[in-house]
């Protein structure tokens, strides 16, 4: 084999090398940032302060919380969007209660109790993001669990299968951010904040 030959063949292979380690440490960052990314929204949320829930409904909201696999000030925060903690609330499309089901989704969720019974309401409340955070993180869809969660929610998991993450409507993009900058109003204050 001649010189020239050897050293092309040489070169290539140190080229093919070059380029899968360049491409193995991009596909490391992309999966390292898609995981903090992915977990960032219930990682930054702290404990539930309790003087801010009304009503004395703190541990029920903690239960749901828990049961749902989600900080339980996201999910006060959620009720305060929802209804504004108001157990007989009703839209103009029929959601109903404090945690604003629609009838059909109360038939799945509700074990027969009452959409305006704040502890019905709050545990259905908890059992339906556990189903729509589970299927968040089974979906494939990139983007953080807990907001495609409450995006789903809102518009449904169908819409955000379809988009592939939190839908483009506004009522739906305006209900996430709502929730997100919420949370804090929820959170124990910590030493730091306070």
């Amino acid at each position: 084999m001649s010189q020239p030959i050897a050293r092309a063949r040489g070169t290539r292979t140190t080229i093919a090398v070059a380029v899968l380690a360049v491409t193995a440490l991009v596909i490391g960052v992309a999966v390292a940032l898609g995981s903090e990314r992915r977990s960032s929204f219930a990682a930054d949320v702290g404990d539930l302060d309790a003087a801010a829930v009304p009503h004395g409904w703190a541990p029920l909201v903690e239960a749901a919380a828990e049961h749902a696999g989600i900080p339980a000030p996201v999910l006060a925060a959620q009720i305060e969007v929802e209804s504004n903690w108001r157990a007989g609330a009703r839209s103009p499309v029929g959601a109903q209660g404090l945690s604003q089901f629609m009838p059909d989704t109360w038939t799945d969720y509700g074990r027969g109790g009452d959409p305006f019974d704040p502890a019905h309401a709050i545990a259905a409340q908890g059992r339906y993001l556990a189903d729509l955070l589970e299927l968040a993180r089974s979906s494939g869809i990139d983007g953080d669990p807990v907001e495609l969660a409450l995006a789903g929610y809102n518009a449904g998991f169908g819409a955000v299968q379809r988009h592939d993450g939190i839908p483009p409507f506004p009522e739906t993009e305006r209900y996430v951010a709502q929730i997100r900058d919420r949370v804090a109003a929820y959170e124990r204050p910590t030493a730091e904040n306070s």
